[in-house]
């Protein structure tokens, strides 16, 4: 009765700041994945909780994955890109913008970021494939299916936003 959870981490946009992410199984450290890699965790077959850690303790929304014995399921990590957003204070500051003023905003970027899971990197289950079958991604598997909209892993709203996006 044993299974495998993969888990890629897509490469970042800028190499200089590939890092390795901490994958959480069930609330459980199991171990790290490099960006631009695919680590492998054994785990006993049935449903799981998957979520990826930064070492800012940041971290991604949780997706659950269903595993059949002897199968492996896929998850793939990708950054949001509001990491960028950072740039704003040293800008704001060269622009002559009072420290008072920066401070608070760059005080409350981190407290949002922070505590709002996601909002860094997201995570995306992808689907299980046989054992025997386990492959390193390609470049022309790592697109994300639909348009890479960051509201695409939670279905719920995926499903609303599709929805209004037809009227």
């Amino acid at each position: 009765m044993t299974a495998t959870v993969a888990v890629h981490a897509e490469q970042p946009l800028l190499a200089l700041r590939r890092g390795t992410f901490g994958v959480e199984i069930d609330g459980v450290p199991v171990g790290g994945v490099r960006q631009g890699t695919v680590a492998r965790f054994p785990v006993p077959a049935g449903a799981h909780t998957v979520r990826l850690t930064a070492w800012d303790r940041s971290r991604s929304n949780p997706v659950a994955v269903e595993v059949a014995e002897d199968r492996e399921f896929l998850v793939t990590g990708r950054g949001t890109g509001l990491g960028f957003a950072f740039l704003v204070l040293p800008l704001a500051r060269a622009a002559m913008v009072p420290w008072y003023y920066v401070l608070p905003v760059g005080l409350l970027m981190i407290a949002v970021f922070w505590s709002v899971p996601g909002l860094l990197f997201r995570l995306r289950a992808v689907g299980d494939s046989a054992l025997g079958e386990a492959r390193e991604v390609g470049p022309a598997e790592q697109e994300p299916a639909g348009n890479g909209l960051w509201w695409e892993s939670d279905p719920a709203l995926a499903e609303r936003l599709r929805k209004n996006a037809g009227s």
